[in-house]
């Protein structure tokens, strides 16, 4: 009998089975990557990985899945409008979180490299966009620590200031009476436009990550 593949429809968690369909058109490498370093620490027949194994893959593991729990949770309050925008920071703060974390992963990936390629370097894995797209994102996510963000509303649709006129808009009157058309855009267009950057940005660096792992197993069969 043929081996069958491991795909995450079949073989992910109840959270990436559920989310996999809306999520597969942003970040289909997500699998690849899952399927080459994180399916294969699973106990037999399991989705839970397995006990003792190396601490630097499980972190990996673990910041993996996060990306990914942190996207779908994104993608679904966007999708669903989720209490008509008025609260989007913590949307952004799901995305800042995916970034962050994904980051992390890397640098687990990067320690998982060095101690595996002779001669000992680290992988061809450039995080500088990741790491831009992160600082972004936090503009809009940081927002969750100051008094409530206050928002337009024209023909139905919640309007924000552009990130880089957060601070002009900080007070509430100036968004009432003071505000100027061109510096606001709609909720839902600035939230769909940095998530779909953030997955193609997640996309470039997993693709450097499976480059890399073949690398490894170049590396291993010489």
């Amino acid at each position: 009998m043929e081996n069958r593949e491991i795909t995450i429809r079949s073989d992910g968690d109840q959270i990436e089975r559920d989310n996999w369909e809306v999520l597969k058109p942003y970040i289909h490498r997500y699998e690849i990557v899952w399927r080459l370093l994180v399916e294969p620490l699973r106990s037999s027949g399991s989705i839970y990985l397995r006990e003792g194994i190396d601490e630097t893959f499980e972190e990996f593991a673990m910041c993996h899945y996060t990306t990914y729990v942190n996207l779908a949770r994104a993608l679904e309050k966007i999708d669903s409008c989720a209490d008509d925008f008025k609260f989007a920071e913590e949307i952004w703060a799901n995305m800042h979180r995916a970034a962050e974390v994904a980051i992390k992963a890397v640098d687990a990936f990067r320690a998982i490299y060095k101690d595996c390629i002779m001669p000992r370097r680290n992988p061809p894995v450039n995080t500088g966009q990741l790491e831009k797209m992160e600082g972004s994102l936090k503009k809009y996510r940081n927002t969750l620590h100051d008094p409530m963000i206050g928002t337009a509303k024209e023909h139905g649709v919640r309007l924000l200031p552009r990130r880089e006129l957060l601070q002009k808009y900080h007070r509430w009157t100036s968004i009432m009476y003071r505000r100027k058309p061109e510096d606001f855009a709609p909720v839902n267009s600035l939230l769909r436009s940095d998530f779909a950057a953030l997955c193609s940005t997640l996309q470039d660096v997993w693709k450097e990550i499976e480059t890399a792992i073949g690398d490894l197993r170049e590396n291993e069969m010489s």
